[in-house]
């Protein structure tokens, strides 16, 4: 250890005697040229150097003559000023600042002003329900009813000749044997048959005959990756489809149908209004269950697609309580108010899904066993409509 730092010694004394025999052959010139180099680089990182770049421009000063004044608010002003300047002219932009509501907005603070809101204030009364979500319950239905002319679905029956109506009854009823099956949630049934219909309607060409059932699964398969926790696997899929399409087709028509529809799978299902529109009326499960069996015997009838879903749903409640002798005034004002429909509007529909509950044989052979259905109340296998051979389906 003594040793080691008695060479360090040395050395210490060796760096000086070189340091004083290197500036001995310097001059006077040289060591204030040195100097001043010195002092002119305190100077240049003091004030700056022509070499280095400046401060942006403030965008406020190029801005275009075209931009309004509203998005000349926004732009952020580079140039340095004083922490008090900048408070003062945030506080001035933000006070010219005007919110702009688009078109399509208006439309819809124009349908929430106009609906009626229901007699008997349900969301008031489950506010304490975490599950309900009360206070967005009402915009959420204003929202879906907004969006329902966005889904709107035409006969397409004309443009897709591979296809007829008691080929569609029966791809209807083998989706609600899927649904049973995988013991799926009620809204990807009718997810699926409406973007069965959608992808149908919207096809720019003919869809083969082959890839109709293929289409039909493909919707139950991207509806149960929507709403479903756990989507049924693609092998169970083929396999309940008795193999007459391959994996890779079904993969290939999930890519073709989302392209059709646009991706937008969020349509408005009348399923949903139904819940809505019995939870607000406050009705038994007997008359839900009804009514749920008349709303799933319209998805096997085209002809009731082109009527809005919230107009289907209420009617659909509208014939149960009818059925029961339970439609009472009370109901009657309920159901106007909670669904912006009058009455007689919603009973010009309800006689049509009478006359098809009436006439459910024969339009609907497939339908042979009703208790099969996924209602399962055996009071539905023996139900009868009311007598009115006057309204046409």
């Amino acid at each position: 250890m003594i040793l080691r730092n008695r060479d360090l010694n040395v050395q210490q004394k060796d760096n000086e005697q070189n340091r004083k025999k290197s500036t001995q052959g310097v001059n006077a010139a040289t060591k204030r040229q040195a100097a001043r180099i010195i002092k002119d680089d305190k100077e240049t990182k003091k004030n700056g150097s022509k070499d280095e770049p400046k401060p942006k421009r403030a965008c406020t000063a190029v801005a275009s003559p075209v931009i309004p004044d509203i998005t000349k608010g926004l732009y952020i002003n580079s140039s340095k000023k004083v922490s008090d300047q900048n408070l003062a002219s945030a506080s001035n932009k933000v006070e010219e600042f005007e919110v702009v509501v688009s078109p399509r907005n208006e439309q819809i603070l124009e349908l929430a002003v106009k609906s009626p809101d229901p007699v008997a204030d349900f969301d008031a009364e489950s506010a304490g329900d975490m599950g309900s979500m009360a206070e967005y319950a009402s915009d959420i239905f204003l929202y879906y009813k907004f969006r329902e002319k966005f889904f709107h679905i035409s006969d397409y029956s004309k443009r897709q000749p591979n296809i007829d109506m008691a080929m569609r009854g029966s791809l209807v009823d083998w989706l609600i044997g899927l649904q049973e099956t995988f013991e799926l949630n009620h809204e990807t049934l009718y997810l699926a048959v409406k973007l069965f219909d959608l992808f149908m309607d919207r096809s720019p060409g003919v869809v083969a005959r082959d890839d109709i059932q293929l289409a039909a699964c493909t919707g139950i398969f991207i509806a149960s990756k929507f709403d479903e926790r756990a989507p049924p696997l693609i092998e169970d899929l083929v396999y309940m489809s008795e193999e007459v399409f391959k994996p890779d087709q079904l993969m290939a028509m999930e890519r073709r149908m989302l392209k059709v529809v646009g991706f937008d799978l969020g349509a408005p299902l009348s399923y949903r209004f139904l819940r809505r529109f019995a939870r607000i009326a406050k009705e038994d499960m007997g008359t839900l269950t009804l009514a749920r069996y008349i709303l799933e015997t319209t998805l096997m009838s085209l002809s009731f697609c082109r009527h809005s879903e919230s107009l289907i749903a209420i009617s659909a409640l509208l014939l149960a309580k009818r059925m029961k002798g339970a439609a009472n005034d009370w109901f009657l004002m309920v159901a106007q108010k909670s669904s912006g429909y009058k009455l007689d509007k919603i009973e010009s529909l309800m006689w049509k899904l009478n006359k098809m509950i009436l006439q459910r044989k024969t339009f609907f052979p497939q339908m042979e066993n009703d208790l099969l259905r996924g209602c399962k109340n055996p009071a539905i296998g023996d139900l009868k409509g009311f007598s009115n051979d006057d309204v046409e389906i």
